[in-house]
């Protein structure tokens, strides 16, 4: 039986951003095993659309094939787009559960959890992990990086330097501080941010007391975890993993938990199934 085609319209062409995650862990990733996806071309046909994040509610009026929104982030907070977009498709996916409670309230249409998950071919390093631990990384956008300074003074007292990988430069450490701890900043670049995460021993990604990291997705802690890097989120975890035996126990059940529940194509079969649904 021949396979429905459908276009995928990407938040980050719509805004002219360049390597979002969303879009790549969403969007692009799902392409490399969904031949029949491509991203969207204006005037071309196809059987069903996915608005990535991408509140086109005009597009979605005029469009008559099947049409899912894809919420990614609590984007309500931008008011009547949203729930003006709901109620021109046919069903929303979201990447966690707790956003699809919330985006329930709004409709009766089919709301679905799709993960995020990894395209398994993107993660070519493996870290194996021996000696005690010396180096700590955080990666992500510098407006959260507030999160990491309350690990701070964790860090100066087990002596463990730490290695910040975002869009800008920034410290956590004070003149003093670095007398103790060293700390060294790298721009991150999709090339390189894999191979920059596992030359430090933990990724660090502690708990943020911000109201909307609830409806947070775990992509970041998968993409640890497919590099086999153990993540630390409270002190605890931090004290433990130091030791290399610990270090290489976590990093390989969190490996094998990818490889189980994190793969991509798994993502597109539930994306299928769905399509499979609203046809019916």
């Amino acid at each position: 039986m021949k396979q429905l085609s459908g276009g995928i319209i990407l938040f980050e062409t719509v805004h002219s951003k360049k390597d979002t995650a969303s879009s790549r862990i969403r969007g692009r990733w799902l392409m490399n095993y969904w031949p029949e996806l491509t991203e969207y071309v204006n005037g071309q046909k196809y059987n069903f659309i996915i608005y990535q994040k991408s509140y086109l509610v005009k597009h979605a009026k005029l469009y008559d094939g099947i049409k899912i929104l894809d919420v990614v982030d609590p984007d309500w907070v931008q008011g009547q787009a949203i729930k003006n977009m709901i109620d021109n498709v046919d069903a929303i996916t979201c990447s966690t559960e707790p956003l699809a409670q919330f985006l329930r309230q709004l409709t009766d249409k089919p709301v679905v959890v799709i993960p995020d998950r990894q395209d398994l071919s993107f993660f070519k390093e493996k870290k194996i992990h021996q000696g005690k631990a010396k180096e700590v990384v955080w990666y992500g956008y510098s407006h959260n990086a507030s999160a990491v300074k309350v690990i701070k003074e964790s860090l100066i007292r087990f002596g463990l330097n730490i290695s910040i990988i975002s869009d800008k430069p920034m410290s956590i450490f004070t003149k003093g501080d670095r007398t103790i701890c060293q700390e060294r900043y790298t721009q991150w670049k999709l090339e390189t941010v894999n191979q920059e995460i596992i030359k430090s021993d933990i990724v660090i990604m502690p708990s943020s007391t911000n109201p909307n990291f609830r409806y947070k997705s775990n992509n970041r802690i998968t993409n640890a975890w497919a590099l086999r890097m153990p993540v630390a989120h409270t002190v605890e975890d931090l004290k433990r993993f130091i030791d290399p035996i610990e270090r290489e126990k976590e990093a390989e059940m969190r490996y094998n938990e990818v490889l189980d529940k994190y793969d991509v194509r798994q993502s597109v079969e539930e994306f299928k199934q769905l399509i499979k649904r609203l046809k019916k």
